[in-house]
């Protein structure tokens, strides 16, 4: 009985993991143990696309008729009363409001991430809310943020956000709409388990490993006894 006892201890092990990680899903303020990827200063205005850093694609809907689409820009550019500082940005000019046209801004990874996000400012003075979504390989949605135009949502620009999955399945995310940038890059997380994740999970299949041990030794034993 006691290898079945300790099976039963290392499944639950890694049940309690596999609990943790899907617990800490959502939408985070800060990105501890990130990379930052720098936007190129390149000044390209229109639709893309344009892939920088570790094969991370931008492109946007913005032809350039309605507002315009920026990216690697460090130029002047303003977010109304909620300012602007940044070295260089991708921002997407556009409200539905004003020009009829709902567009999209879109960062697409040619690897999955487990995490991913920037520092974000708007225009909160009219137009139209912001929609941020983090989405898988299947179109799926995993997440969503709203960026209200009055601040009511989300009163605090030129700070992070971003989305933390379980697991390392954000294939790209979209800024949808109204006047946004992201700032300087983007900090992303390739979804390689902390360092107290991976010591559960050890711990769990070692002694999965020694209940399977221990299951062939009785049998052995069984067999010699006959």
């Amino acid at each position: 009985m006691r290898f079945r006892t300790v099976l039963a201890a290392g499944a639950a092990v890694l049940a309690v993991c596999a609990a943790a990680a899907s617990a800490s899903a959502g939408i985070v303020n800060s990105a501890p143990g990130s990379t930052f990827v720098p936007f190129p200063v390149v000044n390209v205005f229109g639709p893309g696309p344009e892939t920088f850093g570790p094969g991370i694609t931008w492109s946007s809907t913005n032809a350039g008729n309605q507002g315009g689409s920026v990216f690697g820009y460090n130029g002047g550019y303003g977010f109304g009363s909620n300012g602007s500082t940044f070295d260089t940005m991708a921002g997407l000019n556009d409200s539905n409001s004003y020009y009829g046209v709902v567009d999209t801004m879109t960062f697409a990874f040619s690897t999955p991430v487990k995490q991913v996000g920037g520092v974000l400012n708007w225009s909160p003075d009219g137009g139209d809310n912001v929609h941020v979504d983090w989405y898988d390989s299947s179109n799926n949605l995993l997440g969503d943020l709203v960026l209200n135009n009055s601040g009511g949502d989300v009163s605090a620009p030129d700070q992070y956000y971003g989305f933390k999955s379980s697991t390392a399945n954000i294939a790209y995310f979209t800024l949808t709409d109204g006047y946004v940038g992201v700032l300087d890059g983007l900090s992303i997380n390739g979804g390689v388990p902390e360092p107290a994740t991976w010591a559960m999970m050890l711990l769990g299949v070692g002694a999965i490993g020694a209940a399977q041990r221990m299951a062939r030794r009785k049998a052995q034993l069984g067999l010699a006894a006959a």
